[in-house]
């Protein structure tokens, strides 16, 4: 696990987003849907079969975004879309989901920022600490996985708690 470089893109990433964005129930939701989604091994999708590599999926990132799904999402919701753009003129990044999407495959604070603001385009309250189950229903809203895998999920969440 890349702990410590997951730590440092998502502290950049904060830095490109306003500081109500930066709180310690963000950071855990952060940590814990991107261990969910490639236990950040993997920054482009594998597709298994029968356990070997069949082909590199549609999502990329360590939060496994798609093009057509949360990046173009987080582009076009009301409450993300100014934010994504200043994040992606930060990074240099034409605001597009094929470009988006494109860095996103080696850009982490991309990434982090990316999967913050689809966090944010949820329009509850997020989950408190310790509201596993919230979290897990935060998740699988916002990100919808085709294979949710909840058998992971405690998993997961205590890694979301180890790093906040």
């Amino acid at each position: 696990m890349k702990f410590t470089q997951v730590q440092k893109a998502l502290m950049e990433a904060y830095k490109l987003l306003p500081p109500k964005l930066n709180s310690s129930e963000a950071s855990l939701l952060v940590y814990a849907f991107g261990y969910q989604e490639s236990s950040y091994e993997a920054r482009q999708q594998i597709i298994k079969k029968d356990g070997k590599l069949v082909q590199a999926g549609p999502a990329v990132s360590w939060w496994q975004m798609e093009k057509g799904g949360g990046i173009a999402g987080v582009l076009r919701h009301e409450a993300s879309k100014d934010m994504a753009l200043a994040v992606c003129k930060a990074r240099g990044v034409q605001p597009t989901s094929a470009a988006v999407w494109e860095a996103m495959r080696t850009d982490d604070v991309l990434g982090a920022a990316f999967a913050r603001l689809l966090i944010y385009t949820n329009p509850h309250r997020l989950p408190k600490i310790g509201e596993s189950g919230a979290a897990w229903v935060l998740y699988l809203n916002e990100w919808r996985p085709g294979k949710p895998k909840p058998e992971k999920w405690n998993t997961s969440y205590k890694v979301g708690l180890a790093n906040i």
